[in-house]
Order: structure tokens, then sequence, then C-alpha cells
């Protein structure tokens, strides 16, 4: 009997060959995802606090926190380490349009106790934060109110060395999400949700679909943001 028709050693062949993929496989994709450095940050929508016919708001005389006021802004932004790595010295610099001005900000953060320090320095129209720790899923809760804005616009730069910032708005990551589920299946994914069912090699296909879907949402996020 040839060797390739003798069940016990094609079972053992077929499982070193099996094996051998997969710690190939595992290798790649640790090295693919280790050691993330990633922050992300979401801009929620912004909401005016005042709101008036034309007809009587030039006959209105507004203040808010004893500035006169045309126009009150509130701006909500959450700011967390999205990977898996420790974070130093983050910024998150906020820029408002040119006639706006910041009257008050608060700061909340997750977790509540322990979190590293948070310098702030605040200009008229800006406000820039340096988050001395980000540890992987801590996050930064910020409030801030502006008056005399032209307009809602809200810009905020996270560059860090050696650190992936992303950064988009609520409504912009719910269609992304959306969109990737509701877009067709590509062969690819098809091919491995198939492997995926196979005994013993359903383990190396499944961090694969991971991946890809991973790589869809981002992509379809930086489109939409």
């Amino acid at each position: 009997m040839n060797w390739y028709n003798n069940p016990t050693i094609a079972g053992i062949i077929g499982a070193v060959v099996g094996s051998v993929i997969t710690a190939g496989v595992s290798m790649w994709i640790a090295k693919k995802t280790s050691q993330v450095r990633r922050v992300d940050c979401i801009i929620n929508d912004a909401s005016s606090l005042l709101s008036f016919s034309d007809t009587i708001r030039t006959e209105l005389e507004i203040k808010y926190s004893g500035e006169q006021a045309s126009s009150v802004f509130l701006f909500n932004l959450e700011v967390f380490n999205s990977g898996n790595q420790a974070i130093i010295n983050q910024p998150c610099l906020i820029r408002l349009d040119d006639q706006a001005k910041i009257i008050g900000y608060r700061i909340k953060t997750q977790p509540a106790v322990g979190f590293g320090e948070i310098s702030k320095l605040q200009s008229q129209n800006s406000l820039d934060l340096s988050i001395q720790l980000l540890n992987p899923g801590d996050r930064v809760y910020l409030e801030l109110i502006s008056v005399n804005n032209v307009s809602d616009e809200i810009h905020v730069y996270m560059k860090n060395a050696n650190v992936l910032d992303r950064l988009y708005t609520r409504q912009a990551a719910e269609i992304a999400i959306l969109g990737t589920l509701s877009k067709a299946m590509d062969p690819t994914l098809m091919l491995l949700a198939i492997i995926r069912s196979v005994p013993f090699f359903g383990g190396v296909a499944e961090p694969f679909m991971m991946i890809m879907l991973t790589e869809r949402f981002e992509k379809a996020l930086r489109q939409r943001k």
C-alpha cells in the first residue's frame, strides 16, 4: 500500500501541514495587528443654544456668561486610544472660526480616577490639550461652549510621533458601518466563510475575515468623514 493511501499517515501529514499553515497565518496576523498606536476623535453634532427668528434677532441683546452673544454653540468631542499600545503626550488642538470666542469647557475622563494629567492652553477661538498618557481604551470627553460663531465648523488636529490618528463625525461612522454591512459579500470573503466552516482550517479563516471587514470599514470611513 502506498503511503498516501494509508489514512493514518495521510492524517498525520495533513495535521502537520495544517499546523504549519496555521502557525504562519498566526505570525502574519500578529505582525499586522501588534503594536497598534492609534488615537480616534469622534465629533458629535454641534448644537446651537440660540434659536430665534431673523425678524427679532436684531432687536435682542443677548449676553452669555457676561459676553455679548450673537450665537451660542455647544460642541462635544470624544478622544480615545483605539490601539493596543500606550500613547504619550497626545495633542488635541481645537480651532473654531475666527469670530468665535470660547467661554467655557468641561473635561471628563474614562477611567475617572487615576487618569494622567491633561494640560490646557486656551485663547479666544482655540483650545490646546496635551494628554500625558492614554492607555488602550482610555477616553477623554470634552464639552465646549463658544459664542459669536459664524458657523458650526470645528477643526481638530492630533498629529503625534508614530501614532495613527483618525478623525470623523459620529454620523459618518454610523453610515460607514451600515454601508459596510449592507454591501454584497465579495468573493474573497465568501471563500473565507466557506473555509471557516471546514474543520481544522476554520480557525485560520476567521482572523482574515475580521481584518478584511475592518479595512473595509476604515476605507468607508475615510470616504465619508
